[in-house]
């Protein structure tokens, strides 16, 4: 189990991002399955990695002297 705040968003993120990536390529029925995968990885690991960078950010300066 992740300690540290960083770890937990990280973790969440790529469990949130696996489980938004499977549901849009099994609901896409045109035809464009590959492009929704991609998009849906794309957008799913800049989101997680916002997150945790923000919160990595955050937690350094408040450990900064």
């Amino acid at each position: 189990m992740p300690k540290s705040l960083v770890q937990k968003n990280l973790a969440i993120g790529l469990v949130i991002t696996a489980v938004i990536t499977t549901l849009s390529v099994v609901m896409a029925d045109d035809g464009s399955k590959m492009e929704e995968f991609r998009m849906s990885l794309m957008v799913g690991f800049l989101v997680t990695g916002v997150v945790t960078g923000g919160t990595w950010l955050l937690q350094r300066k408040r450990s900064a002297p």
